[in-house]
């Protein structure tokens, strides 16, 4: 018999358990039997907390977004300095891909997703919007303040949002980066741009 543990606790034990299974076996592939057993539960101990393996899945994205999301807002409520905030930034997601490599690798997963479940694709592009939006008033905040360059937000946050995706799908693949250097050349054409002027 499991022990009893708060519902929080053992939510947190099922998606761990449901990321490694869809990292190792694929989503589909990955059966309910399959979580539980990593989970240490029964199939029913499963069911209690989830509806099944969709919504197993959903909730392991949406937690993504939310704990990054939250990190930004925190981080831009806590900073005035645009150069501290994009550098403390630049340093929070590279070394949270190096030392959670499960983390850029289920991005791989929801990628894959995204390409077979039209379903799927519309809640990525609907959590991307809206974590693109928090970016956007982080830049429009520093536009206004006179700290940023008068660029259009939305693009801009858009563009930030593709350099961290695609610096998570670089360690999802494991390919191999210095990130001291990654730092300061992304700091450098972030905040300076890349031409002489």
């Amino acid at each position: 018999m499991t022990k009893h543990l708060p519902e929080e606790v053992r939510r947190t034990q099922i998606l761990g358990a449901a990321r490694k299974c869809f990292i190792e076996k694929g989503y589909f592939p990955t059966r309910v039997e399959d979580i539980a057993r990593v989970a240490g539960l029964s199939k029913g101990g499963i069911y209690f907390h989830f509806e099944g393996k969709r919504q197993i899945f959903e909730a392991l994205v949406r937690q993504e977004y939310i704990n990054s999301a939250a990190y930004l807002k925190k981080i831009s409520e806590e900073l005035t300095d645009y150069q501290e905030m994009f550098g403390n930034l630049a340093r929070y997601y590279l070394d949270y891909f190096r030392s959670r490599p499960d983390y850029p690798r289920f991005f791989i997963v929801m990628g894959e997703m995204a390409g077979r479940d039209e379903s799927v694709r519309k809640m990525l592009a609907s959590l991307q919007k809206e974590y693109t939006q928090v970016i956007a008033q982080i830049v429009k905040a520093g536009i206004d303040a006179g700290a940023l360059k008068p660029v259009d937000p939305e693009s801009t946050a858009t563009l930030l949002k593709g350099i961290i995706d695609a610096m998570e799908g670089y360690f999802a693949i494991g390919v191999d980066m210095e990130v001291e250097k990654l730092m300061e050349t992304g700091m450098e054409i972030v905040m300076r741009g890349l031409l002489r002027t």
